[in-house]
C-alpha cells in the first residue's frame, strides 16, 4: 500500500510546489490539491508542481460535473497531466462541497456516470460526439495531448455509485472510511470487483485525516476545528463510535460542527466533550508522537484490507506532516 497526501488548494501554488517536492524527496506516491469552494482553483494551484517535479502524481480531488462540464474537467486534467508528463489524476464525483455551494442535488449516478463517460472518451485523439440525458457533446477532440492518459477516479461509497464507478473506472476514491466501516463500505465493493481482472490496475483508495503534531493539545485543536467535514458526520460515519442516543443527537445537532469549522476554531460549543472526543479518535488520526505506532496499525488495517493507497489530509504546518510520516510512517507501510 502507497501513501499519498492531500492538501487544499489555499495553501497556494507555490507553497504546494515546495510541499510536493518535498514528499516526492520522502517518496510519497502522489499529491492532490483539495478542490474546494472556498478555495483558489485546485487545477492552477497544482501547475508549478506538475512542472517542476520528476516522479509523484499530482491529482485534484474531487471535481463535480455540478461545477465544471466533464469536457472541461477532460480539458483541465489532459493539460495538468501535459504538464506533469503523464502523472495527473483527478477523482469526479457529483458529490462534495460544490452541490451545496450551487444549490443542486448530490449524489446523482446518471450525471455522474455520464461525465465520467464523457471524460474517458476524451482520454484518446478520437473525436467525441455524445448524447445523453445531462449532457451532449459535439466534435470535441483532444488530439493535441502527447501524454499517456491520466488516471481517472470515481468518488463513490454506496453500492450502486460503486457498481456504475467499476464499469468506468479502474479506480475508485473513499473519504473518511474507518476499519469499523468495512463491512457496509467494502463487501459490496468487493463483490462488485470479481469481474475485474488483475491487468485491469484497479486502484481503492481513501482519505483519511491526519493531525498529528509534536504537541496533543494542537493535535486536537485542529482535529475539532475540522471535524464537521469528516463524512459531514453523517450516520453510517459516526454510529460505529457513539450510543444510539448520541448518534441522533448529532445527526439532530450538526450545527455547532459547521459554525466552528466556517470560524476556524477549535472551540465547539454546546457539544459534549465525550462525543467529540470518541468521534475524533474513530474518525481521525490524531494526537502526539506517542500516538504513530496505534496510527500505524490502524493504517495496515487499510492495507489488509486491500486499499492500495491511502490519502492522507494535512492542515496546518504541512511541511513538518510531511516530514513526520515520512520518516516514521511510510516506511512501514510503502509497498
Amino acid at each position: 500500500m502507497y501513501l499519498d497526501i492531500a492538501l487544499e488548494s489555499k495553501v497556494g501554488p507555490n507553497q504546494f510546489k515546495e510541499l510536493g517536492l518535498l514528499a516526492e524527496q520522502y517518496g510519497f506516491r502522489a499529491i492532490w490539491a483539495q478542490n474546494y469552494a472556498r478555495g483558489p482553483d485546485a487545477f492552477m494551484t497544482a501547475v508549478p508542481l506538475a512542472l517542476a517535479s520528476k516522479s509523484i502524481n499530482i491529482g485534484v480531488a474531487v471535481v463535480c460535473p455540478h461545477e465544471m462540464h466533464p469536457l472541461k474537467i477532460a480539458n483541465s486534467v489532459l493539460t495538468l497531466n501535459e504538464y506533469a508528463q503523464g502523472r495527473a489524476n483527478v477523482v469526479v464525483t457529483s458529490g462534495g462541497e460544490w452541490p451545496g455551494i450551487i444549490k443542486k442535488k448530490s449524489g446523482e449516478i446518471t450525471r455522474t456516470r455520464e461525465a465520467l463517460e464523457i471524460i474517458n472518451a476524451s482520454m484518446g485523439d478520437a473525436v467525441v460526439n455524445y448524447s445523453g440525458e445531462k449532457y451532449n457533446v459535439q466534435a470535441f477532440s483532444t488530439a493535441w495531448t502527447k501524454q499517456l492518459p491520466p488516471k481517472i477516479y470515481a468518488g463513490a461509497h454506496r453500492p450502486k455509485m460503486m457498481r456504475m464507478a467499476t464499469e468506468q473506472t479502474n479506480a475508485i476514491m473513499l473519504s473518511d472510511i474507518q476499519p469499523p466501516m468495512f463491512d457496509w463500505a467494502l463487501t459490496e465493493l468487493k463483490q462488485i470487483l470479481t469481474h475485474k481482472k488483475p491487468e485491469d490496475n484497479f486502484h481503492l483508495s481513501n482519505f483519511v485525516s491526519w493531525h498529528v503534531k509534536e504537541k496533543g493539545d494542537v493535535s486536537l485543536w485542529e482535529a475539532r476545528r475540522e471535524l464537521i467535514i469528516r463524512g459531514w458526520l453523517a450516520h453510517d460515519w459516526i454510529a460505529p463510535y457513539l450510543s444510539p442516543e448520541d448518534t441522533e443527537w448529532v445527526t439532530a445537532n450538526t450545527w455547532p460542527f459547521l459554525k466552528a469549522f466556517r470560524e476556524r476554531t477549535g472551540d465547539i460549543k454546546g457539544v459534549p466533550a465525550h462525543i467529540i472526543d470518541a468521534l475524533i479518535e474513530g474518525l481521525t488520526l490524531s494526537g502526539d508522537l506517542n500516538d504513530i505506532d496505534r496510527h500505524i496499525k490502524r493504517l495496515q488495517e487499510f492495507k489488509a484490507a486491500g486499499f492500495s493507497e491511502i490519502v492522507l489530509g494535512l492542515q496546518d504546518n504541512p511541511a513538518d506532516s510531511i516530514k513526520m510520516i515520512g520518516e516514521h510512517v511510510l516506511p512501514k507501510l510503502i509497498n
